[in-house]
């Protein structure tokens, strides 16, 4: 029974850092939803839609991550301005829901929700303005091979 307590409360802890790096996407998301009810209100499929959402979303992010890391750094502000203030809002939300579970309404409410918004402004800029992940890298090439017989 303690095993699956442990179990549990890390699994919770996982899922609440998944929720918050998850933030960091909202404005692609906002703007794939955007684009996929736009285009069905103008009698495109459901299918067609929901392609033109993720095509939207996914060139979105594709783009501030090339502008992010191809600009000067007084030029990427307003771009990862424009990812963290969707983030911002979005990790305030999320905070809110989750405190509201535990938390009764009130100014506690309010500052766990402050909290999660900078935490979401936060993990939008890491993801935007930092290396890409481990696992999207690749090393196949390897390094050189050193002469290890020189003079």
């Amino acid at each position: 029974m303690t095993f699956m307590i442990l179990l549990g409360a890390v699994a919770t802890v996982y899922i609440v850092m998944l929720l918050f790096r998850v933030a960091a996407l909202a404005l692609p998301v906002y703007a794939g939803i955007g684009a996929g009810f736009w285009m069905l209100e103008r009698g495109s499929g459901y299918g067609m839609s929901i392609a033109a959402g993720l095509c939207i979303g996914a060139m979105i992010f594709g783009l501030g991550r090339f502008l992010c890391s191809s600009l000067p750094p007084l030029y990427r502000l307003p771009v990862a301005l424009a990812f963290a203030v969707p983030a911002t809002f979005a990790g305030y939300q999320a905070a809110t829901g989750l405190a509201g579970f535990a938390v009764a309404e009130g100014n506690a409410l309010n500052w766990l929700g402050i909290v999660g918004a900078a935490v979401g402004a936060a993990g939008a800029l890491r993801s935007l303005a930092g290396p890409p992940p481990r696992g999207l890298t690749s090393n196949i090439a390897g390094r050189p091979p050193s002469s290890t017989n020189a003079p």
